[in-house]
């Protein structure tokens, strides 16, 4: 069974898709931008570069793209460092002169610390037209620490999931933001692809972007819907999360002190579609909070039946229909002490009742980055399994803080 948290229960970890599309304006573009907000950003390359002349379809497609909330970043090569800086200075000259990019994608790069000033200079260049810009190198592999000044963000993999298995970071990534990394994994069959995005999680990567295609070229395409519908469920679980939380009711506090001491309390109702049979003591139970940043807090309540020591798990009532998490362990996941679900199908069809409460936890919600999305994942093994979403992003439910800004209430 994989597990779904690599970090520290609680913690935060943001990760979003990106991907090398490679492939010509049309129906694939459309299925990439069907992605976003999951999908951050993508890399057009029109000809192994912007190409000898203004493609019109792709100055239509990228206006689309853009519009649909995915960043846009220009396909320029390098040569491993050998290439000349004019000429790749050309190229990034093209691609906001014809296409109005969001960054630069420099593939084909160095690894080698003796390179990291061309790669500097280069990312000086871009942020001279833009402030904004953002800028990609593409080393492909473990990539020494010399380099993190060179480039917003580094491809530190790119090869199938048979080396991902295999492969790790160098250890000094740990230091920086995940969002200063990427992984591309290909040639990976679409049951691997859950382990691939797991995989990616634990090693850091805040950008991802797995794939059955294979070589020569296997960033031509996008997987088949199911794959990517899937995959898009394990990088973001909310944007995946159709079934609405009735009578939703959020209450986070201590959320303006910078201590673990923050308290969660969340209760609800859905009807999940086609009555699935649930058993948190047999998956656990995963939430997951969001905000206008991206994630804020992971939780996975794990399973297992209640045993004391450490006075921790799950009870089931005896007709099977209620579950009931309790920790009195002192170190509750994301401080989540107390989590109730009820299966009350017997009343209608598909209906489910929960509770969630908890302290000592992690909820960093801002007034800045409001609307919050609160997801609960009923099999913590599947993010694409049966959920509940409460939305507050519309006048009713909403969410205040109070006046002092010590709590949010979401309802």
């Amino acid at each position: 069974m994989w597990s779904l948290l690599p970090i520290d229960a609680g913690a935060a970890f943001t990760q979003s898709v990106a991907v090398p599309a490679y492939f010509y304006p049309g129906t694939t573009w459309d299925q990439l931008e069907s992605g976003a907000p999951t999908v951050g950003f993508a890399v057009m390359d029109p000809d192994n570069g912007p190409g000898v002349f203004q493609d019109p379809f792709y100055v239509s497609q990228i206006a689309a793209t853009q519009a649909a909330g995915i960043r846009i970043y220009g396909y320029v090569d390098t040569a491993y460092a050998t290439r000349a800086v004019a000429a790749v200075q050309a190229d990034v000259d093209l691609y906001y002169l014809w296409y109005g990019v969001d960054g630069i994608f420099f593939d084909q790069a160095s690894n080698d610390c003796a390179d990291e000033p061309y790669y500097e200079n280069l990312d000086a260049y871009v942020k001279g037209k833009d402030a904004a810009a953002v800028t990609v190198i593409n080393p492909g592999t473990t990539t020494p620490e010399c380099f993190i000044n060179a480039a917003d963000i580094i491809l530190n993999f790119e090869d199938t999931y048979a080396a991902y298995q295999g492969w790790s970071p160098a250890g000094w990534e740990a230091g920086y933001p995940a969002d200063r990394f990427w992984h591309l994994v290909h040639t990976t069959a679409e049951i691997d692809m859950p382990g691939a995005v797991l995989l990616s999680q634990q090693r850091g990567a805040g950008w991802i972007y797995v794939t059955g295609d294979a070589m020569a070229n296997p960033w031509d395409t996008l997987p088949s819907q199911s794959y990517w519908a899937t995959e898009l469920a394990y990088v973001r679980p909310s944007g995946a999360c159709a079934t609405p939380v009735a009578r939703p009711k959020l209450v986070l506090g201590h959320v303006d002190t910078p201590q673990a001491d923050d308290t969660v309390a969340f209760s609800g109702r859905a009807t999940l579609a086609g009555a699935p049979a649930l058993d948190p003591t047999g998956t656990g139970v995963r939430l997951v909070l969001e905000d206008a940043g991206g994630v804020i807090s992971d939780v996975e309540i794990p399973a297992g039946a209640y045993v004391d020591p450490p006075a921790a798990g799950w009870k089931v009532s005896a007709n099977g229909k209620t579950w009931r998490y309790i920790d009195r362990s002192g170190s509750a996941p994301g401080g989540i002490s107390k989590l109730v679900v009820k299966d009350r199908s017997s009343q209608a069809p598909g209906l489910l009742l929960f509770s969630i409460k908890g302290r000592d936890g992690s909820y960093p919600a801002t007034p800045a980055n409001l609307p919050l999305h609160a997801v609960l994942l009923l099999d913590a093994t599947a993010p694409d399994g049966p959920c509940a979403l409460a939305d507050f992003s519309g006048s009713a439910p909403t969410c205040a803080f109070s006046s002092s800004g010590s709590s949010l209430k979401c309802r």
